[in-house]
C-alpha cells in the first residue's frame, strides 16, 4: 500500500512537470504579474485584444458623429444678467451653450462655447466727458442712478446746506470782519477757463467757503458776509493756523469741507435752543428732580459701557421734551430718562442695549410697552429730529486747534459731563460749554495751579478764536461757572460724575491736584472783565 502510493504521487509530479514544460514554450517571457488572460497564451490575447480595439472605435466614431450633430443642432439660449434661467431649467436640445461658429468645430469649440455661456456682449465706448455703455439687447440702457448715499434725502440735506451757509452767523469779536470780494478782472478769466479742478481749487484759495452757483452756460461766484470767511493770507498775516493743511491724503477727516459741515453745526443750535429756565412750566418736576434724573443716567451710561455722545444726546432729549410737555408728572419722569437713554443707544451705539435691559435697570417700575409709548410721545415732541449737535462734537474740533494732549481733552469731557447735571447751564449752546471746558483746561494744566493768577488770555490762541467763534472775554463766565462746578464736586450730593473720573479708564482726571489749587479760587472767584 505503501508503495502504491508513493508511485500514484509520482505520477502527479510528472505530470504536472509535464504541463509546465509545455506551457513555457507556448508563453513569451514578459515582466507582468501573470492573470488568467495571460496564461491562455499570446495569440488568444491577441485574438481577443483585436476585436475589443475595432469595437472601440467604431464606439469613438459614433461618439465623434453624436456629438457633431448635436452641435449643429444647438440654438443659441437667451439670457442676460438680469433675467436669468430657472435652475434645472433646460432649452429644447438640451444644452444651453452658445453655437460655436461654422469655420470651427470639434471638441475644441464645444469647450469654448461653454466657457462663456453666462457672459453677455457689450461695446463700451469711451469719449472725453462721459462713458456709455451700449448693451447688444433690444432694451434701452438707462442713465446710472443715484447711490444710497445719494437719495433724495441727501439733497435735501444739501439744501438745507447751502441755506444755511448763506445766512450771517455771529462771528468772532476780536476779528476783522471784511467781505472777500473777487475783481472783475479774475470774474471773466474764470469765466473764460473751462471747468476742471484746478481752476475749482484756484477759487478756494481766492474765496473759501464762497458757494459757487451753477447756471447753465457760466459759473458765478457769490460773496458771503460770514465771520469765518477769511483768506489764506489773511488767516497768516493774524496767526491763525490751518489745521486741515495736513489732512488732504486721509478722506475720512474731509478737510476740503469740513469748516462747511461746521458753518452747519452753528446753525442748527441756533435753531435749536434751550431756553432759559426752560422748567418754568413744569407743575411737578423741579431742577433737583432733572439733576437726579441725569445723574442716574450717567450711572446707566458707565454700567452699559455707551459712548460719550449717547448721554449726552440723552441729555440734550430730555431737555427737549421737558421744554416742551409742560404737564409732565413726577412717577413718569424716570420714564422720560430711561426712554430718551433708549433712543440715544439706538442713534449713536453699533450695538444698542436691548429693550429688556433697559425694563431691568428701572427695576420692573415701567415695561416694554410703556416704553415704546413714551417714545412715540418723544418724537412727537422734538418733532422727530435728533440732529442737535452735541458738545462733544465742537470740543474735538477745539481740541485739535489747540493742539491739546489726551489730558487736556479728558478734563474737557469731565467739566462737559459736570455742566450738563446743572440746570443753569442747560441754557448754554452746545459750542459754548466746549470752548469753555477747554478753556479752563488749558488754564489748569498749561499755567501754574499754585499761583492765584486767574484768566489769562494767552492760553485762548487766535486759532481758537477763529475756529471757535467765541473771544476769551465772551467765555470767562461760562468758565466760571463750571470751575465752581469742578471744584466743588467733592462735597456735592450727586457724585456719579466725580467717582466715574476717579477711575483709570479716565486717567484719575478728578483726583487732579490742578482742581484744588490756588488758580482754580482765584478763577471761581475773580471778577468779571471786559
Amino acid at each position: 500500500m505503501v508503495g502504491t502510493t508513493l508511485k500514484m504521487r509520482s505520477d502527479e509530479n510528472a505530470s504536472e512537470n509535464f504541463k509546465q514544460v509545455q506551457l513555457k514554450k507556448l508563453t513569451v517571457p514578459s515582466m507582468e504579474a501573470t492573470t488568467k488572460r495571460a496564461a491562455l497564451g499570446d495569440l488568444q490575447n491577441r485574438g481577443i485584444s483585436r476585436p475589443i480595439a475595432a469595437k472601440d472605435a467604431a464606439q469613438k466614431d459614433s461618439k465623434d458623429l453624436k456629438l457633431t450633430d448635436a452641435l449643429r443642432n444647438a440654438k443659441a439660449r437667451v439670457d442676460s444678467h438680469w433675467k436669468k434661467q430657472p435652475l434645472g431649467s433646460t432649452n429644447g436640445n438640451g444644452n444651453g451653450a452658445v453655437p460655436p461658429k461654422v469655420n470651427e468645430g470639434g471638441v475644441a469649440a464645444f469647450l469654448r462655447s461653454n466657457s462663456v455661456r453666462n457672459r453677455v456682449p457689450t461695446k463700451t465706448t469711451v469719449e472725453p466727458t462721459k462713458v456709455t455703455v451700449k448693451s447688444s439687447s433690444s432694451e434701452n440702457v438707462n442713465e446710472p442712478t443715484l447711490k444710497r448715499e445719494d437719495s433724495n434725502l441727501s439733497k435735501k440735506s444739501l439744501t438745507k446746506l447751502r441755506a444755511a451757509l448763506a445766512k450771517p452767523v455771529m462771528g468772532v469779536s476780536g476779528i476783522r470782519r471784511e467781505p472777500v470780494a473777487v475783481s472783475r478782472k479774475e470774474a471773466e478769466t474764470k469765466k473764460e477757463l473751462p471747468e476742471t479742478k484746478k481752476d475749482s481749487l484756484e477759487v478756494k484759495k481766492d474765496a473759501t467757503r464762497m458757494p459757487l452757483i451753477r447756471g447753465n452756460s457760466a459759473v458765478t461766484t457769490t460773496t458771503s458776509t460770514m465771520p469765518t470767511t477769511m483768506s489764506l493770507s489773511s488767516k497768516r498775516l493774524a496767526g491763525i493756523e490751518d489745521i486741515d493743511a495736513n489732512d488732504k491724503e486721509n478722506l475720512v477727516l474731509v478737510s476740503e469741507y469740513v469748516n462747511d459741515i461746521y458753518d452747519y453745526l452753528y446753525q442748527v443750535e441756533q435753531d435749536q435752543p434751550i431756553h432759559k429756565d426752560h422748567l418754568a412750566g413744569q407743575k411737578e418736576v423741579s431742577h433737583k428732580m432733572r439733576a437726579v434724573l441725569i445723574d442716574w443716567i450717567n450711572e446707566v451710561h458707565l454700567q452699559f459701557h455707551l459712548a460719550a455722545e449717547t448721554f449726552q444726546l440723552a441729555v440734550a432729549i430730555i431737555d427737549r421734551y421737558l421744554q416742551v410737555v409742560k404737564d409732565t408728572k413726577r412717577t413718569y419722569l424716570q420714564l422720560v430718562g430711561v426712554t430718551a437713554l433708549f433712543i440715544a443707544t439706538k442713534y449713536e451705539e453699533l450695538f444698542p442695549p436691548a429693550i429688556g435691559d433697559f425694563v431691568f435697570i428701572t427695576d420692573d417700575t415701567y415695561t416694554a410697552r410703556q416704553i415704546r409709548q413714551m417714545e412715540l410721545q418723544i418724537f412727537k415732541a422734538i418733532d422727530c429730529n435728533l440732529s442737535r449737535p452735541l458738545p462733544i462734537h465742537f470740543l474735538r474740533r477745539y481740541s485739535k486747534a489747540a493742539g491739546a494732549e489726551d489730558e487736556h481733552h479728558t478734563m474737557s469731557k469731565y467739566f462737559i459731563e459736570l455742566a450738563s447735571v446743572d440746570y443753569e447751564m442747560a441754557t448754554y449752546r452746545p459750542s459754548e460749554i466746549a470752548a469753555a471746558s477747554l478753556f479752563l483746561s488749558l488754564h489748569l494744566l498749561n499755567g501754574n495751579y499754585r499761583a492765584g493768577t486767574g484768566f489769562n488770555d494767552r492760553h485762548w490762541t487766535p486759532t481758537l478764536t477763529f475756529y471757535s467763534r467765541y473771544s476769551a472775554a465772551h467765555l470767562r463766565p461760562i468758565t466760571r461757572l463750571i470751575a465752581k462746578l469742578a471744584r466743588d464736586a467733592p462735597q456735592a450730593k450727586l457724585k456719579a460724575i466725580y467717582n466715574k473720573y476717579q477711575g483709570s479708564k479716565f486717567q484719575k482726571i478728578a483726583l487732579r491736584t490742578e482742581l484744588t489749587g490756588a488758580l482754580m479760587d482765584s478763577i471761581v472767584g475773580q471778577s468779571q472783565r471786559k
